[in-house]
């Protein structure tokens, strides 16, 4: 064997192995930019779907919040029905029981104590009846808040 052919097949091996070492990294680039490209698509797909479930979670919520804001002013009108009711009553047991303390009452200064006392009675059943109202009105309120939001919890648990 000659040096000429020795130094002929170390060339064609080492322009073989540099032929094979430039394939090999073509090839691992093009699996390298292929996966990219497959990752960047799932990103897409990724990003739109969460962008959906946002969009329908936000739907949800502003159902929820209108049905809630139905529900305080179906609770507000129904109080207000209540309250009437009760000041309708208590004023009618009150002059019923004026017009028996006046009837029973003979003079002058005894009916006007009479009066006086079934006012003061009238007055403060009022005040109460009305400070009721308000935190009875209030509790409800906080109530179907606190019912919209557990329902809103369970409901983001559930996905």
């Amino acid at each position: 064997m000659s040096i000429r052919s020795a130094v002929t097949g170390a060339a064609v091996l080492a322009a073989l192995f540099v032929g094979l070492q430039m394939y090999g990294s073509a090839q691992h680039e093009k699996g390298y930019d292929k996966a990219q490209a497959e990752y960047m698509i799932a990103v897409a797909h990724a990003e739109g779907r969460a962008r959906q479930i946002e969009h329908e979670l936000t739907e949800e919520m502003e159902v929820r919040d209108r049905e809630t804001l139905e529900q305080l002013e179906q609770v507000a009108i129904a109080e207000r029905r209540a309250a009437d009711e009760r000041v309708r009553k208590s004023v009618e047991e009150y002059a019923a029981r004026y017009r028996r303390d006046t009837a029973l009452a003979s003079a002058a200064a005894e009916r006007q104590a009479a009066d006086t006392a079934i006012r003061m009675f009238a007055e403060l059943f009022s005040q109460s009846d009305d400070l009721a109202g308000v935190y009875a009105a209030e509790a409800d309120r906080r109530k179907v808040a606190g019912l919209s939001c557990e329902a809103a919890y369970a409901n983001a648990q559930g996905r």
